[in-house]
């Protein structure tokens, strides 16, 4: 079988996951974005911006326990963190551990791009606070399109191919941020795009081997000077032109046959269990998630992924103070990638190597 290597010439360069290589422009026809929006350099500025701009806000945050550290302790610096208990693997949090204020904001997480929107819908109508859902697992999913939050906000260098970028928008109407200024420095940008233009002519087969490390090094000084950054800042106007039209059907579709298919093709697999099986009509999955019997197991398949050229990431790394229960999920649950970069071969390849 020769693979597509995520659709460029030299299958001798396949591999699969990472960030993302320069895709080209976007192909019609498109999602349009909610309007009007806000658009940001990453996805934590949108709530920092938007809650300090808030006369209603009392200076409490809801998380789920179950979130990326980095952000949750970024946003610590701003806001008093409370957490709630919400398990990807069940269909709704644990709702007599989420009992916010009116004046406090609840953040909703859509994992992995899957889940209905009922649940929360149903304890809005119920609860008074400021609803702020997080959709940067499927930015424009049906639940993203139709919610009934205060507020949306979705991280979309995760789904699509650009070096930064994030947008912001009231399904109720409310008022938003006054538009940011993008990075006086687009440095850290910069290097993450230059890295995805040199990703293409490597996977390709235009360039030589020798530039891989160089561009994963690009790759990590453009996240090392976002990290190094202490402003609110908006998008770059690279990635804002990128992605002002909205959000390529193709790309949508592909993911989601991706992700169909290498369920389909993992169906009897002794190895893990999938998170999921199905999802919402109108949506789309961040990729093939993988719950594991034991942490061990999950790390010893990621290794051999790895070595076949297969990146997978983990939905989040555990830090010092999480509680048991999240740190058992985040020890034995795994993504692999399926999105528009690749095609039905590439999946053919992932699955062989998950059942080798």
């Amino acid at each position: 079988m020769s693979p597509s290597s995520g659709g460029l010439a030299a299958p001798d360069r396949w591999e699969v996951g990472s960030e993302f290589h320069w895709m080209g422009l976007p192909p019609g026809p498109l999602i349009a974005w909610p309007t009007p929006s806000a658009w940001y350099l990453l996805g934590r500025y949108a709530v920092v911006d938007l809650l300090e701009t808030l006369e209603s806000f009392g200076g409490r945050l809801w998380l789920p326990a179950y979130f990326c550290h980095e952000i949750r302790d970024y946003w610590r610096r701003f806001f008093k963190i409370e957490e709630y208990v919400d398990d990807p693997r069940r269909p709704e949090p644990d709702w007599p551990t989420l009992r916010p204020a009116a004046d406090h904001a609840v953040l909703v997480v859509n994992y992995f791009g899957v889940r209905p929107g009922e649940p929360w819908r149903r304890w809005r109508e119920a609860n008074a606070c400021i609803l702020i859902e997080d959709h940067s697992h499927d930015p424009v999913s049906g639940w993203a399109l139709r919610s009934t939050a205060d507020y949306v906000f979705s991280s979309l260098r995760k789904t699509l191919p650009v070096p930064d970028g994030a947008i912001l928008w009231s399904p109720r109407g409310l008022p938003l941020p006054e538009a940011k200024l993008p990075p006086p420095d687009y440095s850290g940008s910069a290097m993450k795009l230059a890295a995805m233009l040199w990703k293409r002519e490597y996977l390709a087969g235009r360039a030589p081997a020798s530039i891989k490390p160089l561009y994963r090094e690009w790759q990590r000084a453009g996240e090392t000077e976002f990290d190094r950054n202490q402003q609110v800042l908006g998008a770059t106007p690279y990635s804002r032109q990128y992605l002002a039209a909205g959000v390529p059907v193709r790309w949508r579709r592909q993911r989601a046959a991706n992700v169909r298919q290498l369920l389909a093709q993992a169906q009897n697999w002794p190895g893990a269990q999938p998170l999921f099986r199905s999802w919402p009509r109108d949506s789309v999955p961040l990729g093939a998630v993988f719950c594991f019997p034991s942490g061990e197991e999950r790390d010893r398949l990621r290794k051999h992924l790895e070595d076949s050229n297969i990146y997978c990431p983990v939905h989040w790394p555990v830090s010092i103070d999480s509680s048991p229960a999240v740190r058992e999920l985040a020890d034995t649950i795994l993504t692999i990638p399926a999105d528009q970069r690749y095609r039905r071969s590439d999946m053919d390849l992932v699955a062989a190597a998950l059942m080798r």
